[in-house]
């Protein structure tokens, strides 16, 4: 057997990682929205990496599903896909996969669209917070460039010590 012959069990098998690697992307956004929502700091940095890692992952394996439909001669984007698809005799069971990576792709694409939504509120609200300080200070800024503070209290006389 030809190795173009091994490509539509490669590309299902390779459908069968990405849609697991969404899945957990998906997971991982949804925890995301829930510490976005508790103002859960520790919890979004460690998010971070691990949403970053996934996103590398996906990415490869989207990589590697365009390989196996070049070279089985479809294009390479979600058209080429369902061409795959429908003209090639294949099990059911590829078709169900590719639409559940279709649906979690969805599902986590909303969930990205939700956390932009709340991370500009908590942008907002801290811009505002930031305001309501600013307004008290008549200079403007509260903190210079060097990070220290542009109060000056006192009449410019220091304490000598003895």
């Amino acid at each position: 057997m030809s190795e173009t012959n091994l490509f539509p069990s490669k590309l299902h098998e390779c459908l069968l990682e990405e849609l697991s690697a969404m899945s957990f992307l998906a997971d991982l956004l949804k925890t995301e929205e829930t510490a976005l929502v508790a103002t859960d700091v520790a919890t979004l940095n460690n998010l971070t990496q691990a949403k970053s890692q996934q996103l590398a992952a996906l990415s490869i394996l989207e990589k590697k599903r365009q390989f196996y439909l070049s070279h089985m001669g479809y294009s390479i984007d979600a058209k080429g896909m369902q061409d795959f698809l429908t003209t090639q005799q294949v099990d059911r069971t590829i078709s169900e996969n590719w639409e559940k990576l279709l649906d979690v792709s969805a599902s986590a694409k909303e969930t990205n669209r939700t956390n932009g939504i709340l991370i500009n509120r908590q942008i907002t609200k801290n811009q505002g917070a930031l305001n309501i300080l600013q307004q008290n200070n008549p200079a403007g800024a509260m903190y210079g460039p060097n990070g220290q503070s542009t109060n000056k209290s006192s009449s410019g006389r220091g304490f000598i010590v003895g």
